[in-house]
């Protein structure tokens, strides 16, 4: 499928994708996980992803190496395209899984669930079930946990005997997630995906918010007021930062915009310097293309003064494809352009994260 870069929310970057494409990455994860023994993690971000991986380093750390990050709420489509980096659409989990397990009766994907409740697990299996009788699909709830990655090893050897070829975790954030960057290697599955309360409102413990909420970005309204004592406080404190973080990061991305851009070269590797705009997505494309068929990654960024908020994404998605690729990448000179974008938004340990293979 066609690469594309990110955007990039406070250090976080964000995937272009539609649910299309995303079903297609996730078969092209599979396939790639089975033949290279590959593990790869998809997380589902919403705006209380992203305030969490301001305060809580080591999910920040997390969503920054994770492979691919989808956007899972109206705000975070509305945030990256008012800082000049749209991506194409929402693509939220719940509405993932279902289509997930309709691929994977066709594709012949092996699926597993782990976490939620037993009640809600065992239904919605059976509901899959019924929809998608050729379905290879199974799921636990898991035991209570206060600290996922301290695990009774006979909890993490019933997942690995699955030998799922997806496996949808139903934690919750930030639990789902630090499981399976703590576990993946060990499980060894293809594609781990953090699901959320997904099961929940396939079954209808959870509804749904209305469609027009949904595209009016007010579903975490409609969910606060189904369970007003457990989401209540945590989206009042999401929009409390996440309004203002938001509106400061636009306004350094615009102001960037017109800064150096970057220029690529691809040769025994590709190599990544500033230029005085910002290359066109087919430039990028090709580098990051080279750099998927085995090119390492050499970034010298010596001497920018301001750089283009989509270079800085730009840069961001190379990185992840040569993580992803597990190819060698060098950034030396990081500039004063890039360290000034990373102070001011708060995203100094993205810096640090690129440096290191």
């Amino acid at each position: 499928m066609m690469l594309k870069p990110p955007a990039l929310l406070f250090g976080v970057p964000i995937d272009d994708l539609t649910m299309a494409t995303t079903l297609d990455l996730v078969a092209e994860l599979v396939e790639r996980g089975r033949a290279d023994d590959r593990v790869h993690q998809i997380a589902t971000v919403n705006v209380d992803f992203v305030v969490n991986a301001l305060f809580q380093n080591d999910l920040g750390d997390v969503l920054r190496r994770s492979d691919t990050n989808l956007a899972d709420g109206m705000p975070i489509v509305w945030a990256a395209a008012a800082a000049g980096m749209p991506v194409a659409e929402r693509v939220a989990g719940s509405d993932l899984v279902p289509l997930l397990a309709e691929r994977g009766e066709r594709e012949g994907w092996r699926i597993h669930c782990f976490g939620s409740s037993p009640d809600v697990s065992a239904r919605a299996i059976d509901l899959l079930r019924s929809r998608h009788p050729g379905l290879d699909i199974t799921a636990e709830s898991g035991p209570q946990m206060s600290d996922v990655r301290d695990i009774d090893d006979s909890v993490l050897d019933d997942i690995a005997a699955r030998n799922a070829d997806i496996l949808c975790v139903a934690l919750g954030n930030p639990k789902q997630e630090r499981f399976i960057a703590a576990h993946r290697a060990r499980l060894g599955n293809p594609v781990m995906i953090g699901i959320g309360g997904s099961l929940d409102m396939l079954v209808g413990h959870r509804r749904r918010a209305p469609e027009w909420m949904c595209r009016a970005g007010l579903e975490w309204a409609y969910r606060a007021g189904q369970e007003p004592g457990r989401l209540g406080r945590r989206y009042a404190r999401d929009a409390r930062v996440f309004g203002p973080r938001a509106a400061r990061h636009i306004r350094i991305a615009r102001r960037t915009h017109g800064g150096s851009g970057l220029s690529f070269t691809v040769g025994e590797a590709v190599a990544v310097t500033g230029a005085p705009t910002v290359r066109r997505a087919a430039e990028w494309q090709l580098a990051a293309e080279a750099i998927a068929q085995s090119r390492p990654l050499e970034i010298d960024l010596a001497g920018l003064a301001e750089l283009d908020i989509r270079a800085v994404a730009q840069l961001a998605g190379l990185v992840r494809v040569a993580r992803r690729a597990q190819q060698p990448h060098a950034l030396v000179n990081v500039g004063r352009a890039l360290a000034q974008y990373a102070m001011a938004t708060q995203s100094e340990e993205w810096i640090c994260e690129m440096t290191e293979n």
